[in-house]
């Protein structure tokens, strides 16, 4: 699903008799979510509304494209990565919008994220979306 909507990079496999959300790109978990290839305020709401598309299907499973295992080491299999994906992004917009530079944004996602693992995607998104480094869309 996805592919007709504003951003087709961003699909998912929709499974209904099992009612399943599998794979893609648009929901992680446990990780700092992957922000460089979204360089724009308006991609990234048009990843919160394939979000929103994937919520509103009421999946019971839901296999985030990115993730590792939470602290009892079980998959996020659930909307709870959805609603996480979500959040993260949100949280992203507003600490990027009052950031002064990619420093700035990490410490802010840092703070508001801190067990989170694979900072290495929150460095460099930051200094792309800060326009400190280039990166192909």
């Amino acid at each position: 699903m996805g592919l007709d909507g504003p951003a087709p990079a961003r699909t998912f496999a929709w499974i209904p008799s099992l009612k399943a959300v599998v794979g893609g790109i648009p929901v992680s978990a446990n990780i700092h979510v992957w922000v460089a290839d979204t360089q724009t305020p308006a991609s990234r709401r048009e990843w919160l509304q394939t979000l929103d598309r994937i919520t509103a299907l009421h999946p019971k499973t839901v296999v985030p494209g990115h993730y590792l295992p939470n602290a009892n080491g079980s998959a996020p299999h659930t909307l709870a990565s959805v609603k996480f994906t979500r959040d993260y992004l949100k949280a992203f917009e507003t600490e990027a919008a009052k950031a002064k530079d990619s420093a700035a944004l990490i410490a802010a996602m840092k703070t508001r994220y801190p067990k989170l693992e694979d900072t290495s995607s929150l460095e460099l998104s930051a200094k792309v979306i800060k326009g400190e480094m280039k990166w192909p869309q």
